[in-house]
């Protein structure tokens, strides 16, 4: 792995833990297992380093959804993989979501550039519900208030699997929403 991906995935463990506050460069390093001035010759300050952790995370479910989003499925389907998608990284490393929750809310605080890609998520998913619209299997909707709803609803199960973990609730959670959305856009 290479070391920007090394203090990378140790950044991750260590700010998920003790929150970005409290976590310092040298718990970074020391959990990377590298020298301080090492980590600094990848990146320049501890805000670096979560601006390339949201960087790696956005531009990977970027690239899911505009696959998916060009594919062709039904539009339901789409949905129903983007969910999956999400719900599977969530399962991968749960670390992930604990920061992507709680620094998001922060982030503007710190300004942080890649953040803001995670703002294009819901755009590729308006354009998956317009064309379904489109195609006339979608009822008339504004799909920019329906894809926040559908990331309101990933938001939701997010915070819950940190506390539960439970596969089943996220097996549950896929299937409640997904139906829901079937019903309530479907013509």
């Amino acid at each position: 792995m290479p070391k920007k991906d090394q203090i990378r995935m140790a950044a991750i463990k260590v700010i998920a833990k003790e929150g970005f506050f409290n976590a310092t460069t040298d718990k970074i390093a020391k959990e990377a297992s590298v020298a301080v001035g090492t980590l600094y010759n990848y990146f320049a300050s501890k805000e670096d380093i979560l601006d390339y952790i949201f960087e790696t995370e956005s531009k990977k479910r970027i690239s899911y959804y505009t696959d998916i989003k060009n594919s062709d499925k039904e539009w339901i389907e789409k949905v129903d993989e983007i969910l999956r998608f999400h719900f599977q990284e969530m399962r991968k490393d749960p670390d992930i979501v604990k920061i992507v929750l709680a620094e998001r809310i922060n982030a503007s605080r710190s300004k942080l550039i890649s953040l803001q890609n995670f703002a294009k998520l819901p755009k590729i998913l308006a354009e998956v519900l317009e064309k379904g619209i489109l195609e006339n299997k979608i009822r008339q909707c504004d799909v920019k208030i329906m894809s926040l709803i559908i990331f309101g609803f990933i938001e939701g199960v997010m915070g819950e699997f940190l506390v539960n973990r439970s596969e089943q609730f996220l097996n549950n959670a896929l299937k409640e929403i997904c139906g829901l959305l079937k019903e309530g856009l479907s013509k």
